[in-house]
């Protein structure tokens, strides 16, 4: 079988708190940098101005916040011992200094991670995640687990919309078709009222997977589409995924956004956004 080619991104940007939250982002795009030979820009943004403390020694006065979080990246990043990744620290407001920064180098993929809750390790979306998977003309990995091992199972999520073409055309081009499943669950608000539930879905099932497959042969071709597997499922999308995420090992989900303005709700619709909050393991999240 011949093999399937794979346009990767060369650029990365992770953008990093500097706290344990991004420990796993750092892990995540290291490792994907080494797999996909990328260069990798590590940065950090802050808003906060250095004011002079009154009637202190000069030895007590704040040092340049600046060269003082160089420092510390440039050390985080030397303990990686990978070539072709640099630190950046950039002024302003985070999202619109990160979305900046990943325009002037030309990224193609921007990385973030999460909050956690120490009690369940829930990951908890802060305000800079959202607005970058909001406004982010390219896509934007959300990294909740940490990274042991390549992305193995991997899901696009599809509602067989235009926008969805886009989220599965760039699974591909990341990740090729090997481990890709195609999730799509059909008729759940029109199966949840019937009576004869189970004899409705079971004669529309195989219509539905038909479906799936005529749209992946459309997106990909049909060598690529040939070793995607499809699930189709009746029921909420988020809690579908939730599930099927936790029985099958998910390592990667990916979503569709539909635009740039507005909340992230309405951006994103009301499902990806439950799916994005409700999941557990990553999410990739792609603009159309």
């Amino acid at each position: 079988m011949t093999e399937f080619k794979t346009k990767q991104p060369s650029r990365l940007v992770l953008a990093t708190d500097l706290g344990a939250r991004c420990d796993r982002a750092l892990d995540r795009s290291v490792q994907l940098a080494r797999q996909w030979h990328a260069d990798l820009t590590v940065a950090h943004a802050f808003e906060q101005p250095i004011v002079p403390i009154a009637e202190e020694p000069s030895w007590r006065q704040p040092q340049n916040a600046v060269l003082a979080i160089q420092s510390e990246l440039e050390e985080v990043l030397g303990e990686t011992g990978m070539a072709g990744i640099s630190a950046r620290v950039v002024r302003g407001k985070p999202s619109a200094a990160i979305l900046q920064l990943a325009e002037d180098v030309q990224a193609e993929l921007i990385l973030t991670g999460v909050k956690r809750d120490g009690a369940f390790e829930k990951a908890l979306l802060g305000d800079t995640v959202t607005e970058l998977a909001r406004q982010s003309r390219v896509p934007v990995l959300v990294v909740k687990k940490r990274a042991r091992k390549p992305y193995g199972k991997i899901v696009v999520t599809t509602d067989l919309s235009e926008s969805s073409r886009v989220a599965l055309a760039r699974a591909m081009d990341m990740f090729g078709p090997e481990n890709l499943v195609l999730f799509h669950a059909a008729f759940a608000h029109f199966a949840s009222r019937m009576d004869d539930r189970v004899a409705y879905e079971s004669e529309l099932r195989g219509d539905v997977i038909q479906n799936c497959r005529d749209f992946i042969l459309d997106v990909v071709g049909q060598e690529a589409a040939d070793r995607i597997e499809v699930v189709v499922e009746y029921g909420e999308p988020d809690l579908l995924l939730e599930q099927y995420v936790q029985d099958k090992r998910v390592d990667l989900v990916v979503v569709a956004t539909r635009g740039r303005s507005g909340l992230l709700g309405l951006l994103l619709g009301s499902v990806a956004t439950r799916i994005l909050d409700s999941v557990a393991c990553d999410v990739l999240i792609v603009r159309s």
